[in-house]
Formats: structure tokens, sequence, C-alpha cells
């Protein structure tokens, strides 16, 4: 399952493979360009250092939250604030549209600014863990991924993000072992 709110949160990339690299994509336009045209958010100016500052709170804030509820713990108080904070941060309007012969009211931003992204995001993360099982979300097991992935699983039992990490995990278990042997 591929979300806005997991994407977004794994722009904090980490070199899976061990190597030491981390990089904030974030700060990447052609990766941000990108991440914006996936989710359909459309926003007219590049953000500025404040608004990076936010974003960044922001991806901690719900790192917080996903580390606390993968391990059957309830969030800290203060990230809960955090999230309701971005949750609010952008002011939607109701419109009347039509649809297939009947009608639907939608909820469109009245500003269609960097503080509608983020809120967009933290609504996206809420719904997760509202609708769906939070204890599902998860980070990667491989300390130099740690990427953040919704366990669709039977069992809920996956623990790398993909089978790239999980291969690579194996690999160096194999390794170990047959060193050690």
């Amino acid at each position: 399952m591929e979300t806005v709110s997991l994407d977004f949160m794994n722009s904090d990339w980490r070199d899976y493979r061990g190597g030491g690299g981390r990089a904030d994509r974030l700060r990447d336009p052609k990766w941000l360009e990108a991440f914006l045209a996936q989710w359909d958010l459309d926003v007219a100016a590049p953000p500025a250092a404040k608004t990076f500052a936010a974003l960044t709170e922001l991806r901690d804030t719900l790192w917080h939250i996903v580390e606390a509820t993968s391990r059957g713990r309830a969030p800290a108080e203060g990230d809960l604030d955090a999230l309701n904070a971005a949750l609010g941060a952008a002011t939607p309007r109701r419109q009347l549209e039509g649809d297939d012969g009947g009608f639907r009211i939608d909820l469109v931003p009245a500003k269609r600014d960097w503080e509608w992204v983020r809120s967009e995001i933290a609504a996206d993360f809420a719904g997760l863990l509202v609708e769906r099982d939070p204890r599902r979300i998860k980070t990667c097991e491989n300390d130099d991924c740690r990427w953040v992935f919704y366990d669709e699983s039977k069992s809920q039992s996956r623990r790398w993000c993909a089978s790239v990490c999980s291969n690579l995990i194996r690999v160096r278990r194999f390794r170990e072992r047959h060193r050690e042997a």
C-alpha cells in the first residue's frame, strides 16, 4: 500500500545497503516535484525555509507516532497535538459536484499552498490511523533502511519494506553464520 503520508515519511532516505548514506529528499527539487505530481498536490511556488521546517517537523511527528503504534503504545500527546495542528493548517470549503447523475460534496482547499499540502499529508496519515490498523504501519527492520510501510500480510509479520532489504539481510546473516563456522 502506497499513500502520500508514507511516501512523505520515506523522503528521509537512507542507504539500505549499509553505506551510511542519507539524504533529505524534501530538499531535492526534482524529488519534490515528482512527489507533488504523483499525489496531485499542485503548488505554485517552491517551499520557503519556514515551510521546510514545518514539513520536517511533520515528518518527525509521523515517525514518532509510527514508532509508538507499531510497538502497541499510545502516541505522545505532543505528537498528537502536532498532528492536529497540521490537520488544521488549511481551510477547506465544501463544493457541490455532479457525480454520475447524482451529486457529491467535495472538500476543496480555499488555497492550494504549502499549508494545504501539509494538511493533506496529515489527513492521509490520520486516515491510516483511523481506518486501518495502526500496528501494521511499520519501519523496515534493516537498520540501514528504516523505510516506513504498511504491512498487508495476512499474518502481520512482515519485517522488511521490500524484497531488496529482506534478501540483503538474509545474505548478511548467511555470510555471518558461514564466517563463524
